[in-house]
């Protein structure tokens, strides 16, 4: 199942600006906000709160879009904010369950993995898939709403495509208090889906489209608030390169913490070269 990558330590009172840029630039690094996706992030806070507060959403939620343009880390961003709202009591608590179909060895494992992370306990994808239709075909009243986001979900498809339309059934339960968000690269997954796993996926759908060069300055110049390390057209420039190349923000990210890391360098370079010249001339 998917797992959130702690964010680094954060840099100490006497870190240098470069080593600070290196620690915000990092991708496993949380920022306080997305910017760039107020759109995206509001269609998808209305999809999952709605499906919380009533239980169930009754369909899936599809998120598809280049590698990089934001899908995951908007829905991390969302359900932080749902969670917040239930630790404040302004919304039923509820449970998450991430899985990134790529990791699994067989698309069936599924079945095995949803199960164990919605009861610790094991079982054979077979008899997992039993337990779970059970589960959410039997009335609970004291379960909570869980929401299950599937990352690589194109890694599901089989030639009879039974596991993604058991996937997308789920919901459509009566009692199932289950949301489904499923996350893919691939933008025309739905038109390829068999006509009985389409009609499950339902009519939500967001697309995320590659960021634009002003998009990708803008994210890198957020993450580096109050940080003068790099000068406006250096950032200026990665951002056109990468926006003409793919959109994809991660690459921008990674050009910028390579440049930090090369300035650090050079940065220590220098004071350990003063420092020898100095003990050389006090002799």
């Amino acid at each position: 199942s998917g797992t959130v990558a702690a964010p680094p330590a954060a840099a100490g009172p006497a870190a240098s600006p470069h080593a600070s840029a290196c620690q915000r630039l990092q991708l496993s690094s949380v920022p306080d906000r997305l910017p760039c996706r107020e759109a995206e992030r509001a269609s998808v806070r209305a999809f999952l709160e709605g499906g919380v507060r009533a239980g169930t959403a009754k369909s899936s939620l599809y998120l598809s879009g280049m590698p990089g343009t934001g899908k995951t880390a908007t829905v991390r961003e969302v359900l932080a904010g749902l969670r917040a709202s239930a630790a404040a009591g302004e919304l039923a608590p509820f449970d998450e369950v991430w899985v990134n179909a790529l990791a699994l060895s067989h698309p069936h494992q599924l079945y095995s993995t949803v199960w164990r992370a919605l009861t610790t306990r094991n079982a054979a994808p077979a008899r997992a898939a039993q337990l779970l239709e059970a589960r959410f075909s039997a009335p609970s009243a004291g379960r909570r709403a869980v929401v299950l986001v599937v990352d690589e979900l194109d890694c599901l498809v089989t030639r009879k495509q039974t596991v993604l339309y058991n996937l997308l059934d789920w919901p459509s339960r009566r009692h199932a208090r289950l949301v489904v968000v499923g996350i893919a690269n691939t933008m025309d997954l739905p038109e390829r889906m068999l006509p009985r796993v389409h009609s499950r996926l339902g009519l939500a759908r967001v697309v995320f489209q590659p960021y634009t060069r002003d998009q990708i300055r803008d994210i890198v110049c957020d993450r580096l608030s109050g940080l003068s390390v790099f000068r406006s057209d250096a950032v200026e420039m990665a951002a056109r390169k990468v926006a003409a190349l793919s959109g994809d923000v991660r690459r921008a990210l990674h050009i910028c913490r390579r440049a930090a890391e090369l300035a650090a360098e050079r940065a220590q370079g220098s004071v350990a070269g003063a420092g020898a010249d100095a003990a050389e001339g006090g002799r």
